[in-house]
């Protein structure tokens, strides 16, 4: 497991920006993508280690984000062994 600032870290290094750009069609205007994205679900989860969502894809984060949007509750995958 990640510690907090090792994970604090590669979400805002790596992850979050990919995320972002992955779901600019979901909000154009980069300020409403940045806002609604940190205010999800889906952030507040990926920011708890032990989800192991950090370790998705920023592909597969997105879609479930925009589950999350469209939706209204995401489906998190199993995981895998």
């Amino acid at each position: 497991m990640k510690s907090k600032e090792q994970l604090s870290a590669l979400l805002g290094t790596c992850i979050v920006p990919s995320v972002l750009e992955n779901i600019s069609d979901v909000f154009q205007n980069e300020q409403d993508r940045i806002k609604n994205f940190y205010s999800s679900e889906l952030y507040s989860n990926l920011q708890r280690a032990e989800t192991g969502l950090w370790h998705l894809s920023a592909k597969t984060l997105a879609e479930m984000y925009r589950q999350e949007i469209a939706e209204g509750h995401i489906d998190y995958p199993e995981e895998q062994s």
